[in-house]
């Protein structure tokens, strides 16, 4: 049994070949917009994120000026008790 040297193509079409190639483009296409969803959801969440931290950190601070407050008042009321 002897094999062909040379590449031999068929010029034809299959209906199947054609209707794969339209899902494959029709799935990345869908793939391509449901992760460009997720990718601005992320960004959303993100910058809520970003937003609370903010506001934490402000009220941590507040919180503690108010503990030093209170240290710097006992500190002054032993020293002037002594």
């Amino acid at each position: 049994m002897r094999q062909p040297d040379n590449w031999q193509m068929k010029k034809e079409l299959n209906l199947a070949h054609i209707l794969t190639t339209i899902a494959l483009v029709v799935s990345g296409i869908l793939y391509l917009n449901d992760l460009d969803k997720r990718i601005t959801s992320n960004k959303q969440e993100l910058a809520h994120l970003k937003q609370i931290r903010k506001e934490d950190q402000k009220r941590i601070e507040k919180r503690l000026d108010s503990i030093d407050e209170k240290l710097d008042a006992l500190l002054s009321a032993k020293r002037n008790g002594l």
